[in-house]
Protein backbone atom coordinates (compact mmCIF):
# COMPACT_ATOMS: atom_id res chain seq x y z
CA UNK A 1 0.00 0.00 0.00
CA UNK A 2 1.28 3.47 -0.85
CA UNK A 3 2.29 5.75 2.00
CA UNK A 4 -0.16 8.38 0.69
CA UNK A 5 -3.16 6.10 1.24
CA UNK A 6 -6.17 7.41 3.13
CA UNK A 7 -8.15 5.78 5.93
CA UNK A 8 -11.77 6.52 6.84
CA UNK A 9 -12.98 5.96 10.40
CA UNK A 10 -16.75 5.40 10.43
CA UNK A 11 -18.02 6.12 13.92
CA UNK A 12 -20.22 8.77 15.52
CA UNK A 13 -17.48 9.57 18.07
CA UNK A 14 -14.20 9.19 16.14
CA UNK A 15 -12.04 11.75 17.93
CA UNK A 16 -10.51 9.39 20.48
CA UNK A 17 -9.08 7.22 17.69
CA UNK A 18 -7.32 10.01 15.90
CA UNK A 19 -4.64 10.96 18.43
CA UNK A 20 -3.21 7.44 18.50
CA UNK A 21 -3.53 6.80 14.77
CA UNK A 22 -2.23 10.15 13.56
CA UNK A 23 0.73 10.11 15.94
CA UNK A 24 1.70 6.57 14.94
CA UNK A 25 1.22 7.09 11.18
CA UNK A 26 1.99 10.78 10.45
CA UNK A 27 2.41 10.15 6.71
CA UNK A 28 -1.08 8.67 6.29
CA UNK A 29 -4.29 10.62 5.89
CA UNK A 30 -7.13 9.91 8.33
CA UNK A 31 -10.72 11.06 7.82
CA UNK A 32 -13.88 10.54 9.83
CA UNK A 33 -17.58 10.08 9.08
CA UNK A 34 -20.10 10.52 11.89
CA UNK A 35 -23.31 10.04 9.89
CA UNK A 36 -24.64 8.78 6.57
CA UNK A 37 -24.10 12.08 4.78
CA UNK A 38 -20.44 12.26 5.83
CA UNK A 39 -19.91 8.63 4.76
CA UNK A 40 -21.31 9.40 1.31
CA UNK A 41 -19.23 12.56 0.99
CA UNK A 42 -15.97 10.86 1.99
CA UNK A 43 -16.53 7.89 -0.29
CA UNK A 44 -17.16 10.28 -3.21
CA UNK A 45 -14.49 12.90 -2.54
CA UNK A 46 -11.75 11.12 -0.57
CA UNK A 47 -12.10 7.60 -2.00
CA UNK A 48 -10.37 5.95 1.00
CA UNK A 49 -8.43 2.74 0.54
CA UNK A 50 -9.06 1.51 4.10
CA UNK A 51 -12.17 1.62 6.28
CA UNK A 52 -12.27 1.28 10.06
CA UNK A 53 -15.98 0.57 10.29
CA UNK A 54 -18.01 0.44 13.52
CA UNK A 55 -21.61 -0.57 14.10
CA UNK A 56 -22.71 2.63 15.78
CA UNK A 57 -25.42 5.19 16.44
CA UNK A 58 -25.71 7.76 13.69
CA UNK A 59 -24.49 5.63 10.77
CA UNK A 60 -26.98 3.29 9.14
CA UNK A 61 -26.32 -0.21 7.91
CA UNK A 62 -27.28 1.01 4.44
CA UNK A 63 -24.48 3.58 4.44
CA UNK A 64 -21.97 1.06 5.80
CA UNK A 65 -22.81 -1.60 3.21
CA UNK A 66 -22.56 0.99 0.46
CA UNK A 67 -19.13 2.13 1.62
CA UNK A 68 -17.51 -1.30 1.88
CA UNK A 69 -18.50 -2.15 -1.71
CA UNK A 70 -16.81 0.88 -3.28
CA UNK A 71 -14.05 -0.01 -5.74
CA UNK A 72 -11.51 2.22 -3.99
CA UNK A 73 -11.65 0.15 -0.77
CA UNK A 74 -8.80 -2.35 -0.47
CA UNK A 75 -9.36 -3.46 3.14
CA UNK A 76 -12.11 -3.19 5.76
CA UNK A 77 -11.30 -3.43 9.46
CA UNK A 78 -14.47 -3.98 11.48
CA UNK A 79 -14.64 -2.45 14.92
CA UNK A 80 -15.73 -5.20 17.29
CA UNK A 81 -16.30 -8.89 16.69
CA UNK A 82 -19.62 -8.58 14.84
CA UNK A 83 -19.77 -7.71 11.17
CA UNK A 84 -23.47 -7.75 10.38
CA UNK A 85 -23.42 -3.93 9.98
CA UNK A 86 -21.37 -4.23 6.78
CA UNK A 87 -23.63 -6.80 5.12
CA UNK A 88 -22.93 -10.09 3.39
CA UNK A 89 -19.19 -10.82 3.31
CA UNK A 90 -19.60 -12.65 0.00
CA UNK A 91 -20.60 -9.35 -1.59
CA UNK A 92 -17.46 -7.55 -0.46
CA UNK A 93 -14.55 -7.79 -2.88
CA UNK A 94 -11.71 -6.87 -0.51
CA UNK A 95 -10.23 -8.48 2.63
CA UNK A 96 -12.18 -7.98 5.88
CA UNK A 97 -10.85 -8.33 9.42
CA UNK A 98 -12.47 -7.78 12.80
CA UNK A 99 -11.50 -7.02 16.39
CA UNK A 100 -12.62 -10.33 17.87
CA UNK A 101 -10.91 -11.01 21.16
CA UNK A 102 -9.95 -7.43 22.00
CA UNK A 103 -12.77 -6.96 24.51
CA UNK A 104 -13.71 -10.60 25.12
CA UNK A 105 -12.54 -10.74 28.72
CA UNK A 106 -14.57 -7.65 29.59
CA UNK A 107 -17.76 -9.03 28.06
CA UNK A 108 -17.12 -12.29 29.90
CA UNK A 109 -16.75 -10.30 33.11
CA UNK A 110 -20.20 -8.77 32.54
CA UNK A 111 -21.74 -12.16 31.77
CA UNK A 112 -20.45 -13.69 35.00
CA UNK A 113 -21.61 -10.56 36.85
CA UNK A 114 -25.10 -11.03 35.42
CA UNK A 115 -25.13 -14.68 36.49
CA UNK A 116 -24.12 -13.68 40.02
CA UNK A 117 -26.83 -11.03 40.06
CA UNK A 118 -29.55 -13.33 38.76
CA UNK A 119 -28.51 -16.26 40.93
CA UNK A 120 -28.20 -14.36 44.21
CA UNK A 121 -31.10 -12.03 43.44
CA UNK A 122 -29.41 -8.63 43.77
CA UNK A 123 -32.05 -7.13 41.46
CA UNK A 124 -34.82 -8.49 43.69
CA UNK A 125 -33.14 -6.97 46.74
CA UNK A 126 -32.95 -3.66 44.90
CA UNK A 127 -36.69 -3.86 44.27
CA UNK A 128 -37.20 -4.54 47.99
CA UNK A 129 -34.94 -1.62 48.85
CA UNK A 130 -37.14 0.77 46.88
CA UNK A 131 -40.11 -0.42 48.95
CA UNK A 132 -38.13 -0.47 52.23
CA UNK A 133 -38.75 -4.19 52.66
CA UNK A 134 -36.27 -6.07 54.86
CA UNK A 135 -36.74 -9.68 53.70
CA UNK A 136 -34.24 -12.51 53.28
CA UNK A 137 -34.44 -14.38 50.00
CA UNK A 138 -33.20 -17.95 49.44
CA UNK A 139 -30.34 -18.46 47.03
CA UNK A 140 -27.94 -21.11 45.78
CA UNK A 141 -24.27 -20.87 44.91
CA UNK A 142 -23.05 -20.86 41.31
CA UNK A 143 -20.90 -23.81 42.34
CA UNK A 144 -22.29 -26.90 40.69
CA UNK A 145 -24.64 -24.94 38.42
CA UNK A 146 -24.70 -25.98 34.77
CA UNK A 147 -23.83 -23.39 32.13
CA UNK A 148 -24.67 -24.05 28.50
CA UNK A 149 -22.62 -21.89 26.14
CA UNK A 150 -23.96 -21.65 22.60
CA UNK A 151 -20.91 -20.49 20.68
CA UNK A 152 -17.30 -21.02 21.73
CA UNK A 153 -15.36 -18.22 20.11
CA UNK A 154 -13.19 -15.69 21.96
CA UNK A 155 -16.04 -14.54 24.23
CA UNK A 156 -17.48 -17.98 24.86
CA UNK A 157 -14.06 -19.27 25.90
CA UNK A 158 -13.52 -16.34 28.26
CA UNK A 159 -16.95 -16.90 29.83
CA UNK A 160 -16.13 -20.59 30.27
CA UNK A 161 -12.89 -19.78 32.10
CA UNK A 162 -14.71 -17.40 34.45
CA UNK A 163 -17.53 -19.87 35.08
CA UNK A 164 -15.18 -22.70 35.97
CA UNK A 165 -13.49 -20.45 38.54
CA UNK A 166 -16.85 -20.49 40.34
CA UNK A 167 -17.12 -24.26 40.10
CA UNK A 168 -19.73 -24.31 37.36
CA UNK A 169 -20.06 -27.21 34.93
CA UNK A 170 -19.60 -25.84 31.39
CA UNK A 171 -21.15 -27.45 28.33
CA UNK A 172 -20.37 -25.78 25.02
CA UNK A 173 -22.12 -26.01 21.68
CA UNK A 174 -20.21 -25.26 18.50
CA UNK A 175 -20.64 -26.06 14.82
CA UNK A 176 -17.79 -28.58 14.73
CA UNK A 177 -17.16 -31.18 17.39
CA UNK A 178 -13.79 -30.42 18.94
CA UNK A 179 -12.48 -30.84 22.48
CA UNK A 180 -11.80 -27.64 24.37
CA UNK A 181 -9.62 -27.15 27.46
CA UNK A 182 -12.05 -24.54 28.82
CA UNK A 183 -15.28 -26.57 28.58
CA UNK A 184 -16.16 -29.79 30.39
CA UNK A 185 -17.88 -31.16 27.31
CA UNK A 186 -18.53 -29.96 23.74
CA UNK A 187 -21.50 -30.85 21.53
CA UNK A 188 -22.84 -29.86 18.12
CA UNK A 189 -26.11 -27.87 17.75
CA UNK A 190 -28.20 -30.96 16.97
CA UNK A 191 -27.84 -31.93 20.65
CA UNK A 192 -29.52 -28.76 21.95
CA UNK A 193 -32.93 -30.39 22.58
CA UNK A 194 -31.18 -32.77 24.99
CA UNK A 195 -28.95 -30.12 26.58
CA UNK A 196 -31.39 -27.26 27.20
CA UNK A 197 -33.54 -29.03 29.82
CA UNK A 198 -30.45 -29.63 31.97
CA UNK A 199 -28.97 -26.11 31.92
CA UNK A 200 -29.25 -23.56 34.74
CA UNK A 201 -27.90 -20.78 32.53
CA UNK A 202 -27.89 -20.53 28.73
CA UNK A 203 -25.52 -17.91 27.32
CA UNK A 204 -25.53 -17.01 23.63
CA UNK A 205 -22.28 -16.16 21.82
CA UNK A 206 -23.13 -16.57 18.14
CA UNK A 207 -22.48 -14.17 15.25
CA UNK A 208 -25.60 -12.80 13.63
CA UNK A 209 -26.40 -13.85 10.07
CA UNK A 210 -29.38 -15.06 8.07
CA UNK A 211 -28.63 -18.55 9.40
CA UNK A 212 -28.83 -17.43 13.05
CA UNK A 213 -31.86 -15.13 12.70
CA UNK A 214 -34.29 -16.19 15.48
CA UNK A 215 -32.06 -19.22 16.05
CA UNK A 216 -33.18 -19.27 19.67
CA UNK A 217 -36.94 -19.61 19.24
CA UNK A 218 -40.03 -20.55 21.24
CA UNK A 219 -39.22 -24.26 21.09
CA UNK A 220 -35.81 -23.71 22.65
CA UNK A 221 -37.25 -21.47 25.35
CA UNK A 222 -39.88 -24.07 26.17
CA UNK A 223 -37.16 -26.73 26.39
CA UNK A 224 -35.43 -24.81 29.20
CA UNK A 225 -36.40 -25.55 32.79
CA UNK A 226 -38.46 -22.96 34.64
CA UNK A 227 -35.60 -22.16 37.03
CA UNK A 228 -33.13 -21.38 34.22
CA UNK A 229 -31.89 -18.02 32.95
CA UNK A 230 -31.10 -16.87 29.41
CA UNK A 231 -28.21 -14.50 28.71
CA UNK A 232 -27.87 -12.73 25.37
CA UNK A 233 -24.93 -10.40 24.78
CA UNK A 234 -24.47 -11.38 21.12
CA UNK A 235 -27.13 -9.88 18.83
CA UNK A 236 -30.80 -9.24 19.52
CA UNK A 237 -32.22 -10.97 16.47
CA UNK A 238 -30.56 -14.26 17.34
CA UNK A 239 -33.49 -14.62 19.75
CA UNK A 240 -37.16 -14.50 18.77
CA UNK A 241 -37.93 -11.54 21.03
CA UNK A 242 -41.70 -11.99 20.99
CA UNK A 243 -41.29 -15.60 22.10
CA UNK A 244 -38.84 -14.50 24.80
CA UNK A 245 -41.25 -11.90 26.17
CA UNK A 246 -43.98 -14.54 26.33
CA UNK A 247 -41.65 -17.00 28.08
CA UNK A 248 -40.67 -14.39 30.67
CA UNK A 249 -44.26 -13.30 31.28
CA UNK A 250 -45.49 -16.86 31.67
CA UNK A 251 -42.47 -17.84 33.81
CA UNK A 252 -41.48 -20.56 31.35
CA UNK A 253 -37.95 -19.48 32.31
CA UNK A 254 -36.87 -17.74 35.52
CA UNK A 255 -35.43 -14.65 33.88
CA UNK A 256 -32.90 -13.14 31.50
CA UNK A 257 -30.02 -10.74 31.13
CA UNK A 258 -30.18 -8.87 27.82
CA UNK A 259 -27.64 -6.46 26.40
CA UNK A 260 -28.94 -6.67 22.81
CA UNK A 261 -32.37 -6.35 21.24
CA UNK A 262 -34.21 -6.73 17.94
CA UNK A 263 -34.54 -2.93 17.78
CA UNK A 264 -31.94 -0.61 19.26
CA UNK A 265 -32.23 1.63 21.14
CA UNK A 266 -34.85 -0.49 22.88
CA UNK A 267 -38.17 1.37 22.35
CA UNK A 268 -39.96 2.75 25.40
CA UNK A 269 -42.97 0.72 24.27
CA UNK A 270 -41.14 -2.61 24.61
CA UNK A 271 -42.75 -4.92 27.20
CA UNK A 272 -39.24 -5.91 28.32
CA UNK A 273 -39.00 -2.70 30.36
CA UNK A 274 -41.91 -3.78 32.53
CA UNK A 275 -40.73 -7.31 33.32
CA UNK A 276 -39.30 -7.74 36.82
CA UNK A 277 -37.32 -10.85 35.90
CA UNK A 278 -35.16 -9.12 33.25
CA UNK A 279 -31.88 -7.23 33.55
CA UNK A 280 -31.34 -4.74 30.71
CA UNK A 281 -28.19 -2.95 29.58
CA UNK A 282 -27.90 -0.78 26.40
CA UNK A 283 -25.65 -2.91 24.13
CA UNK A 284 -22.63 -1.84 26.13
CA UNK A 285 -21.59 -4.85 28.18
CA UNK A 286 -18.04 -5.05 26.76
CA UNK A 287 -17.48 -1.29 26.53
CA UNK A 288 -14.84 -0.95 29.22
CA UNK A 289 -13.87 2.72 29.66
CA UNK A 290 -10.88 2.65 27.30
CA UNK A 291 -12.46 0.40 24.63
CA UNK A 292 -11.88 2.99 21.89
CA UNK A 293 -8.17 3.10 22.60
CA UNK A 294 -7.99 -0.70 22.67
CA UNK A 295 -9.67 -0.96 19.27
CA UNK A 296 -7.48 1.83 17.90
CA UNK A 297 -4.39 0.01 19.14
CA UNK A 298 -5.47 -3.25 17.53
CA UNK A 299 -6.24 -1.49 14.26
CA UNK A 300 -2.89 0.35 14.38
CA UNK A 301 -1.04 -2.95 14.77
CA UNK A 302 -2.99 -4.42 11.85
CA UNK A 303 -2.39 -1.29 9.77
CA UNK A 304 1.35 -1.68 10.33
CA UNK A 305 1.10 -5.26 9.13
CA UNK A 306 -0.75 -4.02 6.04
CA UNK A 307 1.99 -1.50 5.34
CA UNK A 308 4.65 -4.18 5.82
CA UNK A 309 2.89 -6.63 3.49
CA UNK A 310 2.20 -9.14 6.28
CA UNK A 311 -0.90 -11.26 6.80
CA UNK A 312 -3.53 -9.36 8.79
CA UNK A 313 -4.74 -10.50 12.19
CA UNK A 314 -8.36 -11.66 12.51
CA UNK A 315 -9.08 -12.04 8.82
CA UNK A 316 -12.66 -13.19 8.35
CA UNK A 317 -12.56 -12.77 4.56
CA UNK A 318 -9.47 -12.87 2.36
Amino acid sequence: MAESSSILVIHHEPDRYFELLCSRFPSLHFYSARNDQEVQKCMTEVKPQILLSFRCDGVSTKAQTMAVKEACVAWVQGGGAGYDHIGDLDRIACPVSNCAGVLSKFQAETVIGAMLNLNFGFFRYQQQQQEKIYRKLPWQSLEGKKLLLIGLGHIGKAVAVNARHFGMHVTAVRSRLQDSPVADVVHTPDKLPELLPDADFVSLHLPYSEATHHFFDAMMLEAMKDSAYLINTARGNIVDEKALIAALREKIIAGAYLDVFSEEPLPATSPLWQLENVLITPHYCDAVEDWRERFAGFFADNLQRWLDGKVLHNLIKT
